[in-house]
Formats: structure tokens, sequence, C-alpha cells
């Protein structure tokens, strides 16, 4: 039986032809990419980018200021004679307060992390890529300040300096940096025994450009990660210090301050401490969730 060329056909004659067309995209731009599928990292970022808006915008355009007293309005209840929070009382408008008490603590953000950013990478970087007896002295140094609580290191710093914001500063400074410095320092140890790091030494490349331009990008995802997560732990250091009145001075507002100054009220007037309590929690919660997306946009598969 002869063989015809139609015995066997193709269920649809159209042939089908599949063309890649994936774009060529850097490293950041992945990152970018996987963030912004993170659909709880990217409410986050947009929750704290309206706090930032609201804490610093409400203050400027406020029909009421931040510490103003007024006894006339004392202990008012939220929507009364237009204090959307309510009053304290010392009639001061809490939704003011709260609006500046917020500023202070994303200041605090900041402030932690260009700490993080400058003295913890740069000590961290140092020590790992030196190591000998370089990396023991400064491990040492390291081990010596994490031993000291942090609080102990703001009481001393308040008998010298004013209580306030700077003395806060100050102690992140000296101890701030510590976890920082040793997790750059781990991914130092690792990256630098790489053949690329190995390769760039034996052609006689100098040490800044070694840790600029080969460690430093390699480790540059881990210490992203590490400052964000470091950003709600100042934060509530903060509010913490300021709750057991070693922080901001009155009258400025401080979250951690209204807290304190609301809790003893806190049955008979419970706005005036659910509301800072709740922009406190906001703002630590929302940059917990940022850190865990940017964590699982960098770490790719």
């Amino acid at each position: 039986m002869d063989e015809k060329n139609d015995d066997f056909t193709f269920a649809n004659n159209e042939t089908t032809v599949e063309h890649y067309t994936g774009e060529s995209l850097s490293f950041a731009q992945l990152v970018v990419r996987r963030f912004l599928r993170n659909k709880g990292a990217v409410i986050a970022l947009a929750v704290i980018i309206l706090i930032a808006v609201f804490a610093f915008t409400v203050p400027l355009f406020s029909r009421f200021a931040p510490e103003a007293v007024d006894p006339s309005h004392s202990n008012l209840a939220p929507g009364s004679l237009g204090h959307w929070f309510g009053t304290d009382n010392l009639g001061r408008d809490i939704f003011t307060r709260v609006a500046e008490g917020t500023g202070i603590s994303l200041r605090v953000a900041v402030i932690a992390m260009f700490i993080d950013l400058f003295i913890g990478t740069s000590y961290g970087l140092v020590s790992g890529y030196f190591g000998g007896r370089i990396d023991i002295v400064m491990q040492r140094i390291t081990e010596v300040l994490s031993t000291i609580p942090m609080i102990i290191i703001v009481t001393l710093l308040v008998l010298v300096m004013k209580p306030g914001l700077t003395s806060i500063i100050v102690a992140m400074m000296l101890m701030g940096w510590i976890n920082m410095s040793r997790v750059v320092r781990a991914q130092v140890l690792k990256v630098k025994a790489e053949e690329y790091v190995l390769a760039a030494k034996s052609m006689g490349v100098s040490t800044p450009r070694i840790i600029f331009s080969e460690i430093l990008p390699n480790v540059f995802g881990q210490i992203v990660t590490t400052f964000m997560f470091s950003i709600p732990n100042a934060i509530f250091l903060e509010a913490f210090l300021a709750f057991v009145g070693l922080g901001i001075p009155a009258p400025l507002a401080s979250l951690g301050t209204m807290i304190n100054d609301g809790y003893s009220q806190a049955i008979v007037y419970p706005y005036m401490v659910i509301f800072p309590v709740i922009s406190l929690a906001l703002i630590m919660l929302s940059f917990n969730i940022i850190a865990d997306g940017l964590r699982d946009a960098i770490e790719l598969d």
C-alpha cells in the first residue's frame, strides 16, 4: 500500500512560532519590578508617603499650633470645634501634635539610615576586607560597645547635654551602627574570596577601587535590607526614650511623649493615647513590610 503524503496532517495548519521578547534588565530594574509586584510592600510604601505628607504639611497649614495651650478647649472629644483628634488636658490640638510627633519619628528614621549607611557600612567594609589584626581589634571594639545598654548611653548623654533629638542622634552614632557593621563584615568575608576579587588583586587594582567597585556592589542588597529593618528599631528607641522622659522635651510633641501623657487618662479619654499609638504602629509596621518586600525582591531566584 502506497503511503500518501496527506496521511498525517497538522490539527492546526497555521504554523505557530514563539518569539522570545524578554527584556534585558539590570539587577536594579529586576529588583524594582519584583518589589512592585509585592502588593503589600507597595501599599506600605504608599502609607509611608501619605504619613510623610501628613507629618510635614499639617503643622504648616493647621490653624492650631502644636504647642499652643488653650485651657478653655481642654479634653475636647474628636471632632469638637475643629479639633479632628480632640484636645489634651492643656487644650492642645492632638491632630497637629500627632503630625509633629510623626515628623520627628521620620527624621529619626532618616538619621538612622544615614548612620547605618556611612558608619556601619564603612566599618564593616574595612574590618572584613583587611582582616587579621585590624579585624580583631575592630571586632573587640564593637563587642565592648554592644555590651552597654543604649538607655545607659542616653542617660549619660542627657547629664552632659540637654534632653532632645541631639542626644539621641549622638547615642545612635555611638552604637546604632553595630549591627550593620557585623552584617557587612560577614558579607565582605564571603565576597572577598570570590574569583573576580582575587583577579582584581592579581591585576594590581588599588584597594579602594576593589572595595567600592568589586565588593560593595555585591553586598549592597544586604545593606539595603539591613538598614530598612533598623529604621523601625530607631523609631521605637526615640519613642521609648520620650516615654521615659529622656527624649524630646516638652512642649515639643513626640509620639512617645504623647503616649506617656495620654496613657494615664486612657480610661476616661482613650483618644489621647489611641491616635499617637496608631501613628507609631503604622510607621513601624509599614517600614517592616517594605523591608520584607525589598529582601524578597533582592533575593532573586
